[in-house]
């Protein structure tokens, strides 16, 4: 079937930026097109520091692209994630109006708009208005509640929200580099589109995004988000610690973490034993590979205990049958999912992206979740309703279909 709709996704991170185009056709099914990638300049911690530098990677990434497709882009959905990210849980109760009490689509509006409507911090702006279940009376954990018989609704939602200073920024560069902002999308929300079922969102599961610059969590229960946060630290600062304790340039401790790192003391041998190239001179020095995951370990370690720290503190609770899912660069450093098990004491596996139609075999991997995850979402979102996207201001949660609406947030 002819492609009706062009996609294009931009993941702007601390080490890449990286750019997918794709196609989507009237019944929602997906077309990679391109995949374009460069080293990253001007972001640090999932900020931009510097505008003009960002401006530049972007603008040839998205050039890349581009020429890889064959077609010329406008706008983009662009992923976001840092430790402004926050999840607020947030509830919205209505009184039915129809004569009959039978709940209407615009009942379930109406209690969005309460749920959405409560005081903020300042700088802060809503990216997603996440519905988790309906209460309809005295009856609860409903999915749908369309067309039943009461006369209370009350929707419970997860408010995520951002720094409003940091995503305009965002928005910013990438409209100097001649492009307009169709949607943000938390990046963990994306990661799940592609990682993750439905029956293990309902089993509930918690993915983890391992940065360079930031590491981000999305958590769910019986399959709604419960939680939606990040913290300042990634695989960046393993590297820097290699660096600073073995006196080593980055670009060479970088290469050490990739090869021969390990983040699971108990997984390396006492034999093992790895050499560092010769650099300014000094002469290559061979040590024990067991000493090199002792100092990669307590970073790891210090990641994962404070994003179960922030589970604890949000009061999450509920059942994590499908365990953790690690996604991002970082989750492909040797002894990763067995920290992450001991320390969240459940199950944990690397999260690969599902196949996509056109899609090179060599993206299939945790690296590039994100980026398909927001190709992912708007497929959905244009397969439930065609007219999403047009206009590019269109606002999450609200307009459009009724089975588009709840079909996005489920």
């Amino acid at each position: 079937m002819a492609a009706d709709k062009t996609l294009v996704g931009l993941d702007i991170g601390t080490s890449w930026i990286r750019s997918v185009i794709g196609s989507v056709s009237k019944d929602g099914q997906l077309m990679i097109e391109a995949i374009a990638e460069r080293p990253s300049e001007g972001v640090r911690s999932g900020s931009i520091v510097n505008i003009e530098q960002t401006l530049k990677i972007i603008s040839s990434v998205i050039s890349d692209a581009e020429l890889q497709a064959g077609t010329e882009v406008a706008s983009v959905i662009l992923g976001v994630g840092g430790d402004h990210i926050s999840g607020i849980q947030s509830s919205g109760v209505v009184g039915i109006q129809s004569k009959d009490q039978e709940i209407k689509r615009e009942d379930i509006r109406r209690s969005i708009d309460v749920a959405r409507a409560r005081d903020l911090p300042q700088d802060t702006e809503i990216l997603h208005t996440l519905v988790q279940d309906f209460q309809v009376d005295s009856r609860s954990g409903i999915k749908d509640p369309i067309d039943m018989l009461g006369h209370r609704l009350d929707t419970r939602v997860l408010l995520v929200t951002g720094s409003a200073s940091i995503c305009q920024n965002l928005r910013k560069c990438v409209q100097k580099a001649g492009l307009q902002v169709q949607r943000m999308v938390l990046q963990p929300l994306a990661d799940s589109e592609v990682v993750l079922g439905m029956d293990e969102k309902e089993m509930g599961a918690i993915v983890i995004n391992i940065g360079s610059g930031t590491t981000n969590m999305i958590a769910y229960v019986q399959g709604a988000p419960v939680y939606a946060g990040g913290i300042s630290l990634g695989s960046d600062n393993v590297t820097g610690d290699i660096a600073y304790m073995l006196q080593l340039p980055r670009s060479v401790a970088e290469s050490i973490k990739v090869s021969d790192g390990c983040c699971h003391t108990p997984s390396v041998s006492e034999d093992e034993m790895i050499i560092t190239p010769a650099v300014g001179g000094k002469p290559p020095i061979r040590f024990p590979r067991k000493e090199l995951a002792k100092l990669i370990e307590p970073r790891m370690a210090e990641i994962f205990s404070m994003l179960y720290g922030e589970l604890e503190k949000n009061d999450v609770s509920g059942t994590f049958g499908a365990g953790v899912v690690l996604v991002g660069g970082g989750a492909l450093l040797s002894g990763a999912t067995e920290l992450a098990s001991e320390i969240f004491r459940m199950p944990a596996r690397i999260g690969f992206p599902e196949a996509i139609n056109g899609l090179d075999r060599m993206y299939i991997d945790p690296r590039y979740s994100t980026l398909l995850g927001l190709m992912k979402i708007e497929a959905k979102k244009y397969r439930d309703n065609p007219s999403i996207g047009k206009s590019g201001k269109d606002k999450e949660g609200f307009g459009g279909k009724l089975k588009g609406f709840l079909g996005r947030l489920f």
